[in-house]
């Protein structure tokens, strides 16, 4: 994706639509594309995020996939947004049907929905994937755009998926050091060479001290250390991001409120002081 990077730099942004009062016009236009799975590079994602079973598909895979799409959504000449300065502020996928790895899927991305955020505007970029004509998977990425301007909506109450499971006990699923090199290992797999992700140098001109890890790697590292019961799947996943993970550092994974077909997910520092992501899951 390094030629929709290029373009994203001399991207104009229409400033006059994300300094309105009213939601920015989104695009109507849908992005489509035919995708097959090469094994090979499956097999590298599994091995990248410690996912056990690569004969089932990993629930944010084809997401990841997805991606030069969403790009392409992004850098529609009638969108009114940057692509560089994008945050990655939450996510959710619904797996509705078991996908078959060696079928092809029918992707299409399109913008879905804008709404006011206390720091800019919130924009979602959808995609449903299809199986024979049958919609098997649906996807939204949501990300921030920070403009200052006085349309914006009041600072909300943060609302943290874990308050319900004050007195649920914390099940440590994992605790891992996340290398300096997780970004650039992860962006040679997703396509995702956004800079700041990369290298200290980089991270640093758009504000950030360190390279931070890829959100979509450190949901799907965690997707992969939930206990799944035979013969069911992961079938929703509602993620919003907290915190940048930071490069290197060590983290920790919890799960918390688990029944039989749910659980809540959360990612902290090792010392358990900041909160990187929480999600929750659900298997069928």
């Amino acid at each position: 994706m390094f030629r929709e990077y290029a373009k994203a730099l001399f991207k104009r942004v229409d400033t006059r639509q994300l300094m309105q009062f009213k939601p920015p016009t989104l695009p109507p236009r849908i992005y489509t594309k035919q995708i097959n799975i090469d094994n090979k590079h499956y097999g590298a994602f599994c091995q990248e995020v410690a996912w056990p079973d690569a004969a089932t598909m990993h629930p944010l895979y084809l997401q990841m996939l997805s991606l030069p799409l969403q790009m392409q959504c992004l850098l529609d000449k009638k969108s009114p947004f940057p692509l560089l300065g994008l945050i990655h502020a939450a996510n959710r996928v619904e797996v509705l049907e078991e996908c078959d790895l060696s079928e092809t899927f029918e992707c299409r991305v399109r913008f879905s929905d804008v709404r006011p955020h206390s720091r800019g505007w919130e924009v979602d970029v959808s995609l449903d994937a299809f199986q024979q004509g049958r919609c098997v998977y649906k996807a939204i990425s949501s990300y921030l755009v920070k403009v200052k301007a006085v349309h914006v909506a009041p600072r909300a109450s943060v609302q943290d998926t874990t308050e319900t499971c004050v007195e649920s006990p914390r099940n440590l699923l994992a605790e891992f050091d996340v290398t300096a090199d997780t970004g650039r290992r992860y962006a040679k797999i997703s396509g995702d060479y956004n800079p700041i992700h990369l290298f200290g140098l980089s991270a640093k001109a758009f504000g950030f001290k360190r390279p931070i890890a890829h959100g979509m790697w450190t949901l799907a590292r965690a997707l992969s250390f939930v206990p799944v019961s035979e013969g069911q799947h992961i079938s929703d996943v509602v993620c919003r991001f907290r915190r940048p993970v930071m490069l290197p550092c060590s983290i920790n994974i919890y799960q918390m409120c688990r029944d039989e077909d749910r659980s809540i997910l959360e990612i902290t520092s090792s010392d358990d002081q900041q909160v990187h992501l929480d999600a929750e899951v659900s298997t069928l």
